[in-house]
């Protein structure tokens, strides 16, 4: 478990030849309003329903899980005019002050030009709860996130699930 956590806490490098860690066919999820496609690579057969906390909070708008894996689509909506790059400063420094996670804990890096990734991992008794945030904004008013998590008990976990992100990507139109 020392060598899980020590793992997470090394900072990691994000290079453009980071690929996804398994051939499965990417998730990929279209909504209409806003009209965006979030496509992520490995988790392909995730079926997604509405939020549980629609209802009551409609930024949580879709949630699906699979095998472990758990998929959240928020779409908080900010006063101004916001970029990608905004929304992925405000989402990770939410995580810092509310979560038990370090800067040097946290994984920051881009896709693409328009999709950022938060990756990190939260450790657990005899686990850690492993977590992405895929970034992006329609650039009007609405922050664009899809929060992956899973739960690990396996120091085997952590180099796939930092690599097997960097072709996601979120596309408005």
């Amino acid at each position: 478990m020392q060598k899980l956590l020590a793992s997470i806490a090394l900072g990691l490098f994000f290079t453009t030849c980071l690929h996804a860690g398994e051939s499965k066919s990417p998730l990929t999820i279209e909504m209409s309003d806003p009209k965006v496609r979030i496509t992520i690579p490995g988790m392909s057969g995730i079926d997604m329903t509405v939020h549980p906390m629609n209802e009551q909070t409609p930024v949580f708008r879709l949630r699906g899980s699979s095998g472990g894996t758990s998929v959240s689509i928020i779409t908080p909506k900010i006063d101004t005019a916001v970029s990608p790059m905004a929304c992925a400063s405000a989402i990770a420094n939410v995580v810092l002050s509310q979560l038990d996670v370090t800067r040097e804990q946290l994984f920051l890096g881009r896709s693409n030009e328009q999709t950022f990734l938060i990756i990190y991992g939260l450790p657990m008794e005899k686990s850690v709860l492993l977590n992405t945030h895929i970034v992006s904004a329609d650039e009007e008013t609405q922050c664009i996130e899809a929060h992956v998590s899973k739960i690990s008990t396996s120091d085997a976990d952590i180099e796939p699930w930092f690599n097997g992100f960097a072709e996601s990507n979120i596309e408005i139109f």
